[in-house]
């Protein structure tokens, strides 16, 4: 494993408490029949499906797919993550093949799944090619990728999304009394700002260094095509029926999208 790739993994695990809790009350609330329903509709083979969850994180996507009856094997870079989703998994009774992995190195079989599924983890990857190479060499004749992500790096300083999403999460902040990291509101606004202006990225930054401004889903379609995915489609803001409230006024400058792509069959 090379030295940026264990960097993204160990801030990852520091983050593994704090997002844990998120997918805790996630798995809990109306997001997760709206999840299944949002995966579900776009597979046409009807049955058992054999499942990659990449980038499983604490294992949302990976538990409510095992409800669903089906095959599932989900990997992560984060041991801590994987502490989590085994946990989560084990506390409802459900049969998940979690695994230390790096999404850029697959270690399976070609043909393997029916579905490749992830959700928040493409904007941290180092090489998108190789890793939309790795899904499409797993995938099944057929099979079907579902992207889940959303413009995240634009939120950060220097970028086009920067200043409304801090005047966003000021604003949630004042509304609901916290964000999603644990941070409480103690009405000093000036300090929330200047925290906000701590982090800036430089040329250094392992998070940054492949997207830099580029517009996504837009960006990932002649990628996903040039590798030879077929039926390459997107939506471009599915928010409505999967995020709260909170969850809208917070990142709505960033909705999440969904990008779909097919083997060819």
């Amino acid at each position: 494993m090379d030295k940026e790739q264990e960097i993204i993994n160990e801030q990852w695990s520091q983050g593994a408490t704090n997002y844990n809790d998120i997918i805790e009350d996630e798995i809990h609330s109306f997001r997760a029949a709206a999840w299944k329903k949002q995966i579900l509709e776009q597979v046409p083979k009807q049955g058992r499906l054999d499942i990659l969850d990449c980038g499983c994180g604490p294992g949302f996507f990976s538990c409510i797919m095992a409800q669903e009856g089906h095959r599932v094997t989900a990997v992560d870079g984060s041991d801590s993550m994987l502490e989590y989703a085994r946990s989560r998994a084990e506390e409802n009774g459900l049969s998940v093949n979690f695994l230390l992995m790096d999404c850029h190195h697959l270690e399976f079989e070609d043909d393997s799944f029916d579905l490749v599924i992830s959700r928040n983890v493409t904007h941290t990857l180092r090489d998108h090619a190789r890793v939309y190479r790795e899904w499409k060499r797993v995938l099944r004749p057929g099979g079907v990728l579902l992207i889940f992500d959303a413009n995240w790096h634009l939120s950060r300083y220097g970028f086009s999304e920067h200043e409304e999403s801090v005047r966003r999460h000021i604003e949630c902040m004042k509304i609901y009394g916290s964000d999603f990291s644990g941070n409480v509101y103690d009405g000093d606004e000036e300090a929330l700002r200047k925290r906000f202006e701590q982090y800036r990225p430089d040329e250094s930054d392992v998070w940054d260094h492949a997207l830099r401004d580029r517009i996504r889903p837009d960006w990932d379609v002649g990628l996903l095509q040039g590798l030879g995915y077929q039926e390459v489609c997107y939506d471009r803001d599915i928010i409505e029926e999967l995020w709260d409230d909170k969850e809208k006024c917070i990142y709505g400058n960033t909705p999440m999208f969904m990008i779909r792509a097919c083997t060819p069959a």
